[in-house]
Parts: structure tokens; sequence; C-alpha cells
């Protein structure tokens, strides 16, 4: 079956909820993850809709 993957930025995805398939308050709300520390967000969905997979993209820390 036919995919589509897309990735946007948590900045965009702040601006425009609607793009994401994933309410973006789960992250800090229930999985305890500063937004700061997040890239963006990617996901793929089948033709008919069903999300397949969605990954969290993270800032790596500076080393100090």
């Amino acid at each position: 079956m036919k995919t589509k993957t897309e990735f946007h930025t948590i900045d965009e995805l702040v601006k425009d909820r609607e793009k994401s398939p994933l309410d973006i308050s789960v992250i800090p709300n229930y999985m305890g993850i500063n937004l700061v520390s997040v890239e963006g967000i990617s996901w793929t969905k089948q033709a008919d809709g069903q999300l397949v997979s969605l990954t969290i993209h993270f800032m790596p820390a500076d080393k100090i």
C-alpha cells in the first residue's frame, strides 16, 4: 500500500496544531519531555489515512 511521510518542526506544529496527528501537548504533559528538546515530529500514513509510524526527533544537548 502506498504511504506518505511528513516531517514538521516543533515551531511549525505550535503555530498550526492541525498539521500533527498527535496533539503536541502530549509530549510535555504525558511524556515529561520539554518541547525545547524536540526538533520536530515525523509520521507516515497510508493512503487511507491510517497512521503507520510516528517519530519524535530530539535535539542533542551541547557537550559541557
